[in-house]
């Protein structure tokens, strides 16, 4: 054991996880070239470039996440095109390979961390404002989420091609869907004919390993409430329950790095260059958007020129940041912070997220006793030894519900069940509560359920808001370093915590059921000193709790939003092609003209695949004559 400690792939720098998983870090890492060996990830051209200086490019990419890994995969398949790939972080560290320990990335280094602006009408019992993780390393966000694949459903992109946007209704962004999807499990890639799911892709699609019997007791109790069990999560029914799948491969994580870029990393017109914070996208003298300044390794200031066109996918929050350091945003905010104007744009307007409000019920009749770190151990070698048990999933959350909570009956949600389990004396609802930052009354009250029973979390997630948000800088110098302000707004419009508040009583109803009985299944009510005067399960009170414990389910998008020439509101067009300059196109989340009904990891994917065919189809059409805007 201590010599495979030593050894090279042992060694490798581990991400700061919490003090139980880093004790039993120690176990996984013997095992780490199995797992994460070094030479998985593609090799970091940044010291090339210092020592060599940089070429110029046919497409500069700034963001090698979800978006980012895909279109410089698209795009590098032209061999006479050559691609830089700028990414912020470095490779992912073990934890991201292990999928139950996702959560344990969140405010390290592999995170930039970012806080929402406190505010008296939401997220009240989360002090320092709502905590807005952000993927910092190769494959983005899709590096530290979930993991869960979900499309949305139908209506939410009819409702883009409606607003405007030809080319992005369903039946157009199905077969995008499909191209990068390798679909393992035939129950779901053979429904429907096979006509909504890929077989052939790069991103491994297959169920969370798993046997947790509560994830049956929910549907059953979901069936005894009239809820129908939907085969396929992403099929052609939109209102039931039913098992998730994920972006996982073999007991690990499918990230969008490894499904795109790792296959591809011999590739010679592809630099990759890690460690690369973008500053800002500037004009040639015929007014183009063609240099990338960035810094390497936070030291080291160079630029980057493209021939065609550079294409920012740096997610919902650092997109509009770039955009607005390159005097692309709102006139009277560039004017107050000093920034000169190339294009008065709503960038950073239209934010959209999932708020989540959750809901803790113990489950009185569990006999587990409190997990040892024996029994931890075990776990660990488990995974180690088999890809299976504890650490390969996260247990039943792979169990999801849709409702809508005005019809039953209506064919498309309002509302998206997410379940969590509590192990009895894991300590995982520390870690939990800590990360999302809640004040002392919500740790110590979740610590105390957790002592004395397992505790089913049920986040109750608003799939359509109406409230947005905004984005903004607020650098007086233009410090690329200072974050920006996130103003998310959550419940501005009543009617979202009216939604909220009847998926509460949904939930309810489930608690209800036979089966959830027989669990001696019953709801635990927090400590919140604001709502303690209010009668306990009134609507008054169930409005202050959603208030105080609102959460983000980590879905910004709509910053960039993409929308026709009479939309005053759009900062890009259908083709993704930043208005009023040339040279920039924004490719990731921040293009959503309206938040879909799911998680967004997957329309991202998708909208990334579109892209790169848009960008292809547009170079093909010019002349050779004119390789250069």
């Amino acid at each position: 054991m201590e010599a495979l400690l030593n050894s090279q792939c042992a060694t490798q720098s581990l991400g700061p996880a919490n003090q139980l998983f880093a004790m039993l870090l120690q176990t996984i890492m013997a095992a780490q070239c199995s797992i994460s060996p070094p030479d998985m990830w593609p090799k970091d051209y940044g010291p090339t470039a210092l020592n060599e200086g940089l070429q110029e490019y046919d497409f500069i990419v700034v963001g090698a996440g979800s978006a980012g890994s895909v279109v410089a995969n698209r795009l590098s398949e032209n061999p006479d095109w050559k691609i830089l790939l700028l990414e912020a972080g470095g490779d992912p560290p073990i934890e991201s390979e292990i999928p139950n320990m996702f959560f344990t990335l969140q405010r390290t280094e592999y995170d930039w961390s970012f806080f929402a602006e406190p505010s008296d009408k939401y997220a009240k019992s989360i002090p320092k404002g709502s905590f807005w993780p952000r993927g910092r390393l190769l494959g983005g966000s899709g590096a530290i989420n979930a993991m869960l694949y979900v499309r949305g459903n139908r209506r939410d992109y009819d409702r883009w091609k409606e607003s405007g946007n030809p080319g992005w209704g369903y039946d157009d962004v199905l077969p995008y869907f499909m191209k990068s999807e390798n679909n393992r499990n035939p129950n779901v890639a053979e429904s429907n004919g096979g006509k909504l799911h890929g077989k052939d892709g790069s991103l491994n699609i297959e169920y969370f390993p798993t046997n947790s019997p509560l994830i049956g007791d929910i549907f059953e109790a979901a069936k005894e409430l009239g809820y129908k069990h939907l085969n396929d999560i992403n099929g052609d029914e939109y209102v039931g329950f039913g098992r998730v799948q994920g972006t996982v491969v073999n007991g690990t994580r499918c990230s969008p790095a490894k499904a795109f870029l790792n296959p591809i990393k011999d590739r010679q017109n592809l630099h990759i260059m890690k460690n690369t914070r973008v500053v800002n996208v500037e004009q040639d003298k015929k007014g183009v958007f063609r240099w990338v300044n960035f810094f390497i390794d936070d030291e080291h200031l160079r630029a980057a020129k493209a021939r065609k066109e550079v294409i920012i996918s740096a997610g919902s929050i650092n997109t509009p940041q770039i955009l607005m350091l390159s005097g692309i945003g709102p006139k009277p905010l560039l004017q107050s912070v000093g920034v000169n104007i190339a294009a008065d744009l709503p960038v950073g307007e239209n934010l959209q997220d999932h708020v989540v409000v959750p809901l803790y019920y113990r489950i009185n009749k569990s006999t587990a006793q409190a997990h040892t770190l024996l029994d931890l151990t075990n776990s660990y070698n488990q995974y180690l030894l088999y890809r299976d048990g504890f650490l390969a999933s996260h247990d039943v959350t792979s169990a999801m519900g849709f409702i809508n909570t005005v019809n039953f009956t209506d064919q498309y949600p309002d509302a998206q069940l997410h379940f969590f389990i509590f192990k009895k004396g894991a300590n995982n609802s520390l870690l939990f509560a800590s990360k999302i930052g809640f004040d002392n009354n919500i740790i110590q009250s979740l610590n105390e359920f957790t002592l004395e029973t397992d505790v089913l979390s049920v986040f109750v997630t608003l799939l359509n808001p109406k409230s947005k948000g905004t984005v903004k800088i607020t650098s007086q110098d233009c410090n690329p370093y200072t974050p920006p302000k996130i103003v998310p707004n959550y419940f501005e419009d009543n009617e979202d915590i009216e939604t909220v508040v009847r998926a509460i009583r949904v939930v309810q109803r489930l608690a209800d059921t036979k089966v959830f009985k027989n669990n001696q299944a019953e709801i635990s009510r927090l400590d919140i000193p604001g709502c303690d005067e209010l009668e306990f399960d009134s609507d008054e009170y169930w409005h202050c709790y959603s208030r105080h414990v609102t959460m983000t389910l980590y879905h910004p998008v709509g910053t960039a939003k993409m929308g026709p020439d009479e939309d005053s509101s759009a900062v890009v067009d259908s083709r993704l092609k930043v208005k009023k300059v040339t040279g920039l196109r924004v490719v990731d989340g921040s293009v959503l003209p309206s938040i879909v009904s799911g998680n967004t990891n997957a329309p991202i994917m998708m909208i990334a695949e579109k892209a790169s065919d848009m960008i292809k189809e547009d170079w093909k059409e010019k002349s050779d004559v004119h390789t250069e805007l």
